[in-house]
């Protein structure tokens, strides 16, 4: 159920029927030279169509912006920064729970955008409320192996390809070249390095990293339309179940 799509006189009750609300939210930003820089939100966007088929659920409007400050030097990018995204999430969520929703999952389609949402959801929860953040790239990866990727790599070309195949550009792909810090610190994700046996957070550009803007073990054009639509239906599937789950959850008492 849509919530632009309600009167304020039928929000009541729709509230009280699906007693769980969803926001959708991304990123426009950097999505390698071969895909759209909206590729963030489309996702979680359309796994909301998706979800909405299987579960009685409030779908409240995309959120496209986030936070992305290191995709800046590819042209196209969008950052409203880490200040930006919490002040408009936590008004939307403080909204939605004066009108009596106390259930809130955020469907995120952006790393950059987990410490905003992870504050609002402590919030939430300190007033009242309780609200659940999803990952869907994450996710997609535990629910099964062949679906990891990186970063505009083969898994979210994947899903593009079977969302709006018009959006992908395969023709225009770029080598996945990986700059490392050094012959000692090897990129292994970004902004993560490996030095020795462990692991160690390095702030850079991506364009420093990943001149191609994508990252990841497996390429762009080894994505499939069949591959993104299994992938998006299993993700769909596992959140309307936690859904129908997290409407038994009992709520803190303030």
């Amino acid at each position: 159920m849509q919530w632009a799509s309600l009167s304020w006189k039928r929000i009541p009750e729709a509230i009280k029927r699906c007693q769980v609300g969803i926001l959708p939210l991304g990123s426009v930003e950097n999505h390698g030279s071969h895909m759209a820089l909206g590729t963030d939100y489309i996702v979680p966007e359309y796994l909301c169509t998706l979800i909405e088929q299987k579960v009685d659920v409030l779908i409240l409007p995309v959120l496209p912006y986030g936070v992305c400050p290191h995709h800046m030097k590819f042209p196209g990018s969008i950052n409203i920064g880490l200040e930006g995204l919490l002040q408009v999430v936590r008004s939307i969520a403080f909204s939605v729970l004066s009108h009596g929703l106390k259930k809130l999952v955020f469907l995120n389609g952006h790393g950059g955008n987990n410490p905003a949402l992870d504050t609002v959801a402590l919030e939430f929860y300190q007033k009242g409320g309780l609200a659940a953040v999803f990952d869907w790239w994450v996710l997609a990866s535990q629910l099964n192996e062949d679906w990891k990727g990186g970063h505009a790599d083969a898994q979210e070309t994947a899903a593009l390809l079977a969302i709006h195949p018009e959006m992908v550009h395969l023709e225009d792909m770029m080598d996945g070249v990986v700059q490392d810090l050094s012959k000692e610190m090897k990129t292994m994700y970004l902004n993560t390095v490996q030095f020795g046996r462990g692991t160690v957070r390095v702030a850079r550009e991506v364009s420093s990293i990943a001149p191609s803007g994508w990252f990841g073990s497996r390429a762009p054009n080894q994505a499939t339309p069949e591959w993104g639509k299994a992938m998006l239906e299993g993700t769909a599937e596992y959140i309307a179940q936690f859904i129908e789950a997290f409407k038994r959850v009992q709520l803190p008492s303030t």
